[in-house]
């Protein structure tokens, strides 16, 4: 039995895959404890894992952050992509840092390996020379696109697809250098200070490559292509695909659900879990678009709200079990979350995308340059703009050959099994 901390910064789209690796690893025998934000106790529990709170700043609601008026006032891409750095992640770094040295003077001295998610940072301080215990071994979990640098690609957070030429990584490297000093050099400054006041000496490295460079092994939740292919990809870093779905089991269905089971193509559009507070942004223009096609549209709203305009081919649900409506879905059009649009490719199913907040603007570049998606490269499509790249995605098979290619890779990893593996290999190390 290894003691494992599974360490998770207080958003959900970071504690949810980390929450399910927990459970799996307490089902094989590990001893868990679950470091994260208190709103997350009671799922924590659930999975039979110990709970431990992140301190100070660090025990957020996210959605209240999400929700700060300075955030929204702000263009969304690099400006809001460094509001959400400064403000979410590397403020909470001290908390995350004293409640992670708190957790493992508890376990005395007994070895200890850390799981840790891309935006928990709160053991880089005693990874980069702070005072305090540092974890016996340190696996890195990858739940956004690949951050790292590249000289093959532009920055995390542009949205620009790979330029593997001479001049595509003249490009690559000043655009880099322009991310760490000038469009996150504020960021940058304020991580050194963070660092500095926790005793770290020296000068630290890029915020957005150190969880993965400092790792002993880091472990991203996707398959190499959605990352690009890099020449320069640490050896340390291995894709591992996704985590199993929950199949299902007891899920409430619709009373329609016959209408799915019986249509000849269904069309599914959901904004996700969070980007929900006004349907006008996705749902409402792809049900408007596609009124008069001859498909099933279902829309998942993750909310109350009522939407306008239901068209009699369209089904509209607060919730849908996903695992269960993706094998008869023809077509997803989504705002495109990295977890989401993970789960339709390992379903085989191709996307219409329309998304630029958070890591969409991200992904969405990425999972268009698979070919297995149209990307709108908007957060507000037009109604034509949709049934435009709905009629290419449904008439041109390309779309669905290269979902299905990518499905195959999905299928053939398996992500529990790696990352149980890689703990104890580095944890024989250690013996």
């Amino acid at each position: 039995m290894t003691r494992v901390v599974v360490a998770a910064s207080a958003v959900y789209g970071h504690f949810a895959p980390m929450r399910s690796i927990a459970a799996d690893l307490v089902g094989r025998g590990h001893q868990v404890t679950v470091l994260t934000g208190s709103v997350y106790r009671d799922e924590v529990r659930g999975t039979g894992a110990t709970f431990a709170a992140v301190d100070g700043a660090a025990d957020f609601v996210f959605e209240e952050k999400a929700a700060d008026p300075e955030r929204l006032a702000l263009p969304v891409g690099p400006a809001q992509l460094d509001w959400d750095v400064r403000n979410i992640f590397l403020q909470s770094v001290p908390g995350q840092h004293s409640a992670l040295q708190r957790v493992l003077a508890d376990a005395d001295e007994e070895p200890v390996v850390l799981l840790a998610e891309t935006g928990f940072a709160g053991a880089l301080p005693v990874m980069l020379g702070a005072p305090g215990r540092r974890p016996d071994a340190v696996v890195g979990i990858g739940v956004l696109p690949l951050t790292i640098s590249s000289v093959d690609t532009a920055p995390f957070g542009m949205g620009l697809p790979p330029d593997y030429s001479k001049e595509g990584r003249a490009r690559n490297r000043e655009l880099n250098a322009a991310m760490r000093t000038q469009v996150l050099g504020g960021a940058q400054r304020l991580f050194a200070g963070i660092l500095a006041d926790l005793g770290c000496p020296g000068r630290p490295p890029f915020f957005m490559d150190a969880p993965l460079s400092e790792a002993d092994a880091f472990l991203q939740l996707s398959v190499e292509e959605l990352s690009y292919r890099r020449t320069d990809l640490p050896e340390h870093v291995h894709f591992i695909g996704r985590l199993p779905e929950d199949p299902g089991t007891g899920a409430r269905l619709p009373q329609w659900w016959a209408d799915v089971l019986g249509a000849e193509r269904v069309v599914v559009v959901t904004q996700g879990t969070l980007a929900n507070l006004d349907l006008g942004r996705l749902i409402e223009p792809a049900l408007e678009a596609l009124a008069d096609e001859q498909v099933l549209v279902v829309a998942a709203t993750g909310t109350d709200r009522e939407v306008r305009g239901v068209p009699a081919n369209a089904r509209v649900a607060r919730f849908i079990p996903f695992e269960l409506l993706l094998p008869h879905t023809d077509l997803l059009i989504t705002n495109g979350g990295f977890g989401g649009v993970q789960q339709a490719l390992a379903h085989g199913v191709p996307m219409v995308l329309a998304g630029q907040s958070e890591d969409k603007l991200e992904s969405n570049v990425r999972v268009a340059a698979t070919g297995a998606a149209v990307n709108l490269g908007t957060d507000n499509p037009s109604p034509m703009d949709i049934r435009k790249a709905v009629d290419s995605v449904l008439s041109e098979s390309g779309y669905r050959q290269n979902a299905a290619r990518l499905r195959a890779d999905y299928a053939a990893l398996d992500a529990l099994d790696v990352i149980d593996t890689t703990i104890r290999r580095l944890m024989s190390r250690t013996a």
